[in-house]
């Protein structure tokens, strides 16, 4: 039996596979290079439009699919499959019951199987958004060396926080076991563009990342401040002077014996999320908005219209 099944139709493309699909550089089997291969054609064959959105759907029969972040998964994994032009929106989600059985029997290498599911111009289907526990908008993220880490989006949300400019909304941490989604949208100059699927995984962590609890240190600033060309040493206390909540007990910065930081949030809690692309930056520098919530089961299986990012 083949280790994986793809199938496209109506905008709609799917795969069955009997391992995690990994990223690729990481991909040491043979069999996942022609997975990505066959999608690749199968998203050709859809006709999408330019400027058009992507809704991803992963689940898996794997009981550490919960450690799992479903973005990664979907997307960052993924993304030599998708022509990064033609999307300027993104949403994932994950899903809860068993997936959909495939056309045909697959080989479970991991014994487990592995269900994607993406749809153009496809809605959330399983979940939906509860209750906003922090939000802001045009935030400017003016440390443009690094683009491809968390750290400029993370640093920009820190200093956002101390200035006043994000607003927390719960009164207290999330608890460890409460999963949330993230909204974030990106405004660039007209003149800049930003692809999502190249983008995403960045933007998501640093966000996050910037709710977790880190609070300002000498460790951090001699691990982190050299990270960040442009900004003084008094700029960077000011900002890790203050915490957005936290929302997240745990720190999401780590630093090893020798002095490296790694930024590593709770993003396997991440269930939900959209990113989106708008040239409409007030500034020259790239700005974004968003909003982190709590998730709730899908209610009712008519589509329910997408709120708008908050005002503040």
């Amino acid at each position: 039996m083949p280790p994986y099944v793809v199938r496209a139709a109506d905008k709609t493309v799917e795969v069955w596979s009997g391992k995690r699909i990994q990223p690729g550089k990481e991909t040491a089997d043979t069999w996942q290079s022609e997975l990505k291969s066959e999608v690749r054609e199968a998203f050709l064959q859809l006709g999408i439009r330019p400027g058009s959105l992507l809704a991803g759907h992963y689940n898996s029969t794997s009981p550490t699919v919960v450690d799992t972040d479903t973005e990664n998964s979907l997307f960052t994994n993924m993304k030599e499959t998708m022509s990064a032009a033609l999307f300027t929106a993104l949403r994932f989600e994950r899903g809860v019951c068993a997936p959909p059985p495939g056309p045909k029997p697959i080989d479970l290498v991991s014994g487990h199987l592995h269900y994607y599911r993406y749809t153009v111009g496809g809605s959330w289907t399983t979940w939906e958004r509860d209750q906003i526990v922090a939000h802001w908008r045009h935030i400017p993220r003016r440390v443009a060396v690094g683009t491809d880490t968390a750290r400029p989006v993370w640093f920009a949300l820190r200093q956002a926080n101390t200035n006043g400019a994000v607003c927390v909304v719960a009164d207290e941490p999330l608890p460890p076991t409460t999963n949330f989604g993230v909204r974030i949208n990106v405004h660039t100059a007209p003149s800049r563009s930003h692809r999502p699927t190249a983008n995403s995984e960045f933007v998501i962590d640093g966000a996050i990342a910037a709710f977790h609890n880190d609070p300002l240190s000498d460790a951090l600033t001699a691990s982190l401040l050299p990270r960040l060309p442009g900004v003084t040493e008094a700029e960077f206390r000011h900002a890790m002077s203050s915490l957005a909540g936290p929302l997240f007990e745990t720190p999401a910065v780590s630093i090893s014996a020798g002095g490296s930081a790694q930024i590593s949030p709770a993003d396997h809690r991440c269930l939900l999320g959209e990113y989106t692309v708008d040239c409409d930056s007030n500034s020259r520098w790239p700005e974004f908005s968003g909003e982190l919530f709590t998730i709730r089961p899908v209610t009712s299986p008519t589509t329910t219209p997408r709120p708008a990012l908050i005002n503040s």
